[in-house]
């Protein structure tokens, strides 16, 4: 019978071994992440950057509130699209913009998550503004934080098991707390979009291919083992593929490095396969044939991302095309666009992704055998994904990667790091392995200073001064709120950051057409004229505050010129419908016409 500890000496041994220690341990660890977290929201988030993050936001708002899977904010090829569907099916193409516009161009289960955790908060959540902007955030935009921070934890729980079952728990532990210490991740979660999820599912990708490998490992060679289990493994290969893809289309193409994976490793190969697309596909399919059926593209406006970017469209203008354009980019110019964007993936994304020193050890551990096979595959896996990753985020790179650089959902890159960091961790360990440190407690030290060299950012951005949470210039919640408010719901209005007045304003906006006049039909009077009357025009600094060079130019930066017009010189375009300039809001920079003295 073990005896209970006696004295100090043994009392002192049963706390460093066994189930108290890991419980020490346990606390230790979570008392460090609750005073990061807290840190972290209290001094560094800021409100939401990202256009597709308030997108997102506003169509779980709207689909909380029942009104199906609709948006505030409008795109003209949006509008292009449903009227040229109208047209195929012989329907009506009248009211078209009147009614409740349906989004076309996010998948539906991000926003289905935000819709459920509206739906679980106080009503005046949704939307709710602090009463000091520039100190606080919207409660709403912290709630999905929270949401986001949820499932950044379950990840770098994920990651530490997976860690431990592959390799050892000193190699999982380093990888979770690498993951858990990366800034980018951080402001992943802060920003709203829903990488901190895909990555949960990236980790669970790779565990099911690794449990599938080790089905029949045990038998003889030669022995095939039975059916029922590796299809079943297959099957949920397909669920987490499938819901990947209705979070964001680009992780999809993960199914390619699956499928060969499972064709070259597999006994079952061809069931195996054939089980995993079939239940991806039957996820996948009905919500493309609802995208398909409502705008005539599998894709809806998400496919436009492939020629944005182009000699014929720069920057975003191809999704502010009222009517089909006459030419479209031929196989040259995207060829360029994917020359010119792979050449800058390759300098500096790949080298650097999410911003940690853990993918230099990566990189290296190229070179290092593994005697297991499933260890090979899972490298050859990860660097297969990461070159698919890099062409298609260099085929579908957009503005928004321009707005707000490697934080943004066209990074595809960074949904890999669970395997890069456990990679990049077994280097790490099999190098310190053969070096004598003396005592177990300096090598731990060891460890922990390399934890803290990787995740130097994080820690560093914690220290003063505090980051206020206001995206200046462009995005201000209380101006948009307080020129909406000038507004009734039914009203539509135009503005050139149509996701922030869709998100804070709660109100439908469509983008800004390439033209204030043009005979092509291209520009403002084609919406105002024959689609929908526009009460009010709103013009942020992110058009305002363009230098003056462009606004000067002849064919570029018509708004801009517009804005000067309206503004320096107090001239607008002969019969232009909204004549009422709101005088509070051009001192910020911010220009504001009506169709009437709405503020009177």
């Amino acid at each position: 019978m073990k005896q209970p500890p006696r004295g100090l000496q043994d009392l002192i041994h049963s706390l460093e071994s066994g189930v108290v220690r890991r419980l020490i341990r346990c606390f230790l660890v979570g008392l460090l992440g609750v005073g990061v977290l807290a840190l972290y929201l209290l001094t560094e988030a800021r409100n939401f950057s990202n256009p597709e993050a308030m997108e997102m936001a506003q169509v779980g708002r709207n689909l909380a509130a029942g009104r199906g899977f609709t948006t505030h904010f409008i795109r003209p090829v949006s509008l292009q699209y449903l009227k040229q569907r109208a047209v195929d099916r012989g329907l009506s193409q009248d009211r078209l913009l009147k009614r409740a516009h349906p989004d076309l161009q996010n998948p539906p289960l991000f926003p289905a998550m935000i819709a459920g955790l509206f739906k679980v908060l106080p009503a005046g959540w949704m939307n709710g503004l602090p009463a000091r902007v520039e100190r606080s955030r919207p409660p709403a935009e912290i709630a999905i934080t929270f949401m986001n921070l949820g499932w950044f934890a379950l990840g770098t729980w994920l990651i530490f098991r997976l860690g431990a079952r592959l390799f050892d728990g000193s190699v999982g532990g380093l990888a979770a707390a690498a993951y858990a210490g990366t800034e980018a991740f951080w402001r992943f979660s802060s920003n709203g979009l829903p990488t901190p999820f895909l990555i949960v599912l990236v980790v669970l990708l790779i565990e099911l291919l690794t449990r599938l490998d080790d089905i029949g490992a045990e038998l003889a060679p030669g022995v095939v083992p039975p059916l029922a289990p590796p299809l079943k493994l297959a099957a949920l290969l397909g669920v987490v593929l499938g819901v990947g893809f209705l979070t964001e289309y680009a992780f999809g193409w993960l199914a390619i490095p699956t499928v060969v994976w499972l064709l070259v490793t597999h006994v079952r190969r061809w069931s195996t396969s054939a089980a995993c697309l079939a239940v991806f596909l039957l996820l996948a399919t009905p919500w493309l044939a609802r995208n398909y059926q409502l705008s005539g593209h599998v894709f809806g406006t998400a496919g436009i991302a492939l020629v944005e970017g182009t000699a014929k469209f720069p920057e975003a203008t191809a999704e502010r095309y009222i009517h089909a354009p006459k030419e479209m980019p031929d196989v040259t110019e995207l060829r360029v666009k994917l020359s010119v964007n792979l050449a800058e993936i390759l300098r500096n994304s790949i080298p650097r992704i999410a911003g940690s020193w853990m993918t230099c050890l990566f990189i290296a551990g190229l070179v290092l055998p593994f005697r297991r096979s499933g260890l090979r595959r899972l490298r050859w896996f990860t660097v297969g994904s990461l070159a698919l990753f890099a062409v298609v985020q260099a085929f579908c790179r957009t503005q928004g990667s321009h707005l707000v650089p490697d934080v943004n959902p066209e990074n595809h890159l960074v949904l890999l790091t669970p395997a890069i960091f456990l990679l990049g961790s077994a280097l790490f360990f099999s190098l310190i392995d053969g070096t004598e440190f003396g005592h177990d407690l300096f090598r731990s030290l060891f460890v922990g200073g390399a934890w803290i060299a990787f995740s130097l950012p994080l820690l560093t951005c914690l220290l003063p001064p505090r980051t206020y949470p206001l995206i200046e210039p462009t995005y201000r919640p209380d101006i948009i709120r307080d020129i909406t408010g000038y507004t009734q719901p039914g009203e539509l209005l135009m503005s050139d950051i149509p996701w922030a007045v869709a998100w804070y304003g709660d109100r439908d906006c469509i983008w800004l057409p390439l033209q204030l006049q043009d005979p092509g039909g291209e520009d403002f009077y084609a919406i105002n004229d024959s689609e929908r009357d526009v009460a009010m025009l709103y013009l942020s600094p992110l058009t305002t505050e363009q230098p003056l060079r462009r606004a000067l130019a002849t064919d570029e930066f018509v708004w801009g010129r517009f804005y000067m017009d309206a503004l320096v010189r107090r001239n607008l375009p002969t019969g232009f419908p909204l004549k009422y300039g709101y005088p509070g809001s051009a001192s910020n920079g911010h220009l504001l016409l009506a169709d009437r003295p709405r503020w009177e």
